[in-house]
Order: C-alpha cells, then structure tokens, then sequence
C-alpha cells in the first residue's frame, strides 16, 4: 500500500499525495487558521481545526519581526536524524517485529551486534568522539546522540554486511544514511544537488512503506512523523542554506552562554537584554569592519608538527630489524622519486612517534605503530590509522614510524613509513579493504596525509572498513562527544613516557 492505493479501512477519504509535490501551507492560509482558531466558540470546533490544519495555537515568536511561516521553524537535524529516526529504526529491527519480517534482528544476533560495536572502540580514535557502549545492552540507559551517530555513519553497514542483513534491508538504510551525510556536510549547494537529497530521502521513504509496512494497513503506525519528515531536510537547505543551521544544540549552547552572564539578581531580565544587545552590536561592527577581528583575535600558538622523538639505537640498526626495513624502503622511495636526490644515510635521520594533523576541525595526533606500542600498556584506543592522497590517488595506511631528514640545501623531508591496506573498493559509498598477508612497508611524504581515520575488521570477512570523521561532530560541544579530561590526561602521560 502506498500514497497512490488509498484503503477505505483506515483514514477513508485521505488526499493522495506525491512526495514531489507536496502542498505546502502558505503564509496567508497559516493566519487564517489562527484567526479561525481565535474565533471558535467551542472546544469541538477548536478540536476540529486543529485536526484539520495541524495547527493548534498562535506561538509566542509570532509576535517577532522576523516571523514568517513557515521558513521560520527549522529542522533540528541531530533530533531528527539520530535521536529520533535512528532510535526507532533500532528499536524497529529489535523490538517491535515479527522473526517472520526481513529486517527484525534476532536477540541473539543483535547481542553480537552490540558486542561488535563496543569492541570496535579500540580502533576508534579519541579524537572522534567518546566510546561508544553496546546498543543491544545500553539502548535504555540514555544512549548518548554521539552514540546514534555513530552507529548510523560508522557501525551499521558494515556489520550488517559481516552479519548478512538482507540486502533489501541494507539497500533502503543505506539511502537514508547517504541523505544525512549530504546533508549534513558543509559545501554550497546547487538545486541539482539539492535534488538529488530529495532523492536520496523520496526512495528510502518509498521502499520504507514496501519493507516495513508492505499490504498490511495494521502496520501503517510505523510510518512515524520523524520518518516523513525527512522528505522537507532538502526544502529547509533551500530556504537556510544548511540543514545545520537549525541545530538545537548550537542555540542551547548560545543560551547557557548568556545564561552564564547574567549578574544582576535584582533585575536579571534587563541584564540579558543588555547582554543581548551588546553581543549583537559587536557582530554588526565585526561584519562592517572585518579588521577588527584580526585585532581581538590571539594569535594562534603553532603546534609542534611532530612529538616524542624515538631514538635510532644501535642495535635497531642490524639487517632484519624494523628500522633496518623502514631504511631501505626510504632509499628506494627518494632514489625513485628524484634520481638526482640527496641519498638517504642513517646518521640523517630522525624518527617519530607521533604526528600532528591541523586541520578545519582543530588539531589531532597521528600516532605511529612503533609509538602505541611502546606504551606499557598500550592505549585503550588506537590513532595510528590514516587516509592519504599520494599521487592523486586515495589510500589508506597504518603508520609504522615518521622519520625526517635535514638536506645539504636546508629544507626538511618529512616521511611517514606505513602498512597501506590493499584491494581498495567502495560498498555502501564507503571504503574497505584487506590488510596484505606479509610484511609490506610503504613511504610517502608526511604532506600527502589528509586525515585521522578509524577502522572496523569484520568478524567474518575480515575486511578492513574505513571510519572517517563526521563533520557533525564539530558542532558537539567535547561533553556532547562523549570526551572526558581522563583520556586528554593519559595521552599526555604516554607522550612524556615514550619521549625518549
């Protein structure tokens, strides 16, 4: 059953709609209902155009020079996406479903799941988000909106595919998980694209109603409001720009800020407007005078681009040592390089333990396999993955050490020596791939790094499946990602441990 095959059995007489094109409420139809609403006589008239309109009162904002409906409402994408849809889409695969339907994950199944999701953490970097618990085990105990994130842009795919999901089933959430992180990435859209997440969200929505609700009009509750609202994210980036833009959070944020502020016991409202005013007057001025926020800004103290020296020992240097590999695959990587280049000897050269990757996000460690492994005990969470662009191709790796070297001309090479994972290709948009069965040492220039990634081995597959960073995670205060000061504070301790 779909919008085109109305049933006389439940809602009789429902206007058949098209999800392109969808009847919006104007302006002008928005204040005649609540004109209707002001002048009915009773509460079974008031009843009825509610029902009718979905309109219910006059809100309060209605009184601002900036109302207009309905642009003025945004969508609140982290309560939408993750909080709401992805809450019920778990609950809807675990809970509320027949063993009979396709996409219900038996008990047992889904404790692997969440057994397999919380074991996942340890090559997770820190620098994501906090750790994420056992859905099947912690669904209940306020599962943290990082958590849900995670589980729609990292955990999910993958192991539905090491867990053999029906492949109808991972089809149509894949979709929808293709939808938010377009969405929800920062770039200028042209309508095209806008259409083509409209698209994205129209056939997850259509093969929603075929998969979970299918002929049986008894199941037409699990077509939830969060569910369809998806189809109006691609009108909200037309009218604001971004879906981001509505973030509860960021405002939330911005209240507690000036919350903060206020001093004034005797008349606190007059404080915050005061506050307000001044916190608007400066953005007017900044915007005007772009120069001035040169002037306030500090300026920024550059971090040191690599940490925890490793020291070269002598017996590191013997044929058949890590170093002595690391060696000789740096001689033939400059020698192939440039002919013409400085050779590498040993006394030249550095080693390191760790990296740091500035980027729009802030800072982030790279860490190497020789640097982790060091620690005594290594760290509960690994950083030593990474995505590079070398010679405009896209690779990943594991970083086994950093070494530079100081030329006769006095400019530095800087080189990362690492495990690259082999039989790259895409499922589901995203990377994996296989780790090579012996030893295998690449090298590249340490400027060919573009990334911190984690990483998922199947169980079953043993395929290696790439975890970038999503860029809705900078929008998370450090509390809302889950990061606590204990795991800031070990890393600091590792690093003044293995800088040697």
């Amino acid at each position: 059953m779909d919008a085109t095959e109305p049933t006389n059995q439940y809602n009789p007489g429902r206007i058949i709609y098209e999800l392109s094109n969808l009847p919006y409420r104007t302006e002008p139809e928005y204040w005649r209902t609540i004109t209707e609403l002001s002048q009915a006589t009773t509460k079974g008239r008031c009843a009825a155009i509610v029902t009718q309109t979905g309109v219910s009162r006059m809100p309060l904002c209605a009184a601002g020079r900036a109302f207009l409906h309905p642009t003025y409402f945004p969508v609140d994408p982290f309560h939408l996406f993750y909080e709401n849809c992805m809450t019920f889409l778990w609950d809807l695969w675990t809970l509320n479903s027949k063993p009979d339907e396709i996409f219900h994950i038996k008990p047992d199944t889904a404790a692997t799941l969440g057994q397999l999701i919380a074991n996942a953490t340890t090559t997770l970097p820190p620098s994501f988000c906090g750790p994420i618990r056992d859905p099947h085990l912690k669904r209940n105990s306020q599962y943290k909106i990082y958590e849900w994130m995670a589980l729609l842009h990292w955990y999910l795919i993958p192991l539905g595919i090491e867990l053999q999901f029906d492949k109808v089933v991972l089809d149509n959430f894949a979709h929808f998980v293709e939808g938010v992180e377009s969405a929800m990435t920062i770039a200028a859209r042209s309508e095209d694209e806008i259409n083509k997440i409209f698209s994205l969200f129209a056939d997850f929505i259509d093969s929603f109603e075929k998969i979970y609700v299918g002929e049986d009009p008894k199941k037409i509750s699990r077509c939830r409001l969060c569910i369809f609202q998806l189809i109006h994210v691609p009108q909200h980036i037309y009218w604001n720009g971004s879906i981001r833009v509505g973030s509860q959070a960021t405002c939330e944020r911005a209240i507690g800020e000036v919350g903060h502020k206020i001093r004034s016991k005797k008349e606190p409202f007059a404080n915050l407007a005061n506050i307000i005013y001044e916190k608007e007057l400066m953005k007017i001025l900044l915007l005007r005078v772009p120069a001035l926020r040169d002037a306030l800004t500090a300026p920024a103290i550059r971090p040191k681009r690599f940490l925890t020296k490793m020291r070269i020992l002598k017996r590191e240097q013997r044929q058949g040592t890590d170093f002595n590999l690391h060696f000789n695959a740096l001689r033939r990587f400059v020698q192939d390089e440039d002919d013409a280049a400085d050779a590498v000897e040993m006394d030249s050269l550095v080693r390191w333990g760790k990296l740091n990757l500035t980027g729009e996000s802030g800072n982030a460690k790279l860490n190497s396999r020789l640097s982790e492994l060091r620690n005594d005990p290594p760290p509960a969470r690994s950083s030593r993955y990474f995505e590079a662009s070398v010679g405009g191709i896209t690779c990943f790796g594991e970083a086994l050490a950093f070494y530079t070297r100081l030329r006769e001309d006095g400019s530095m090479d800087e080189f990362v020596v690492y495990c690259p994972l082999l039989e790259l290709r895409m499922q589901y948009r995203r990377w994996q791939g296989k780790w090579p069965q012996g030893r295998a040492i690449e090298v590249a220039r340490v400027s060919s790094i573009l990334a911190i990634v984690g990483i998922l081995t199947g169980p079953r597959l043993k395929d290696v499946y790439i975890l970038r960073k999503h860029p809705g995670l900078n929008l998370l205060s450090d509390v809302e990602c889950g990061l606590t000061s204990d795991e800031v504070d070990q890393e600091v301790l590792n690093d003044m441990a293995t800088d040697i």
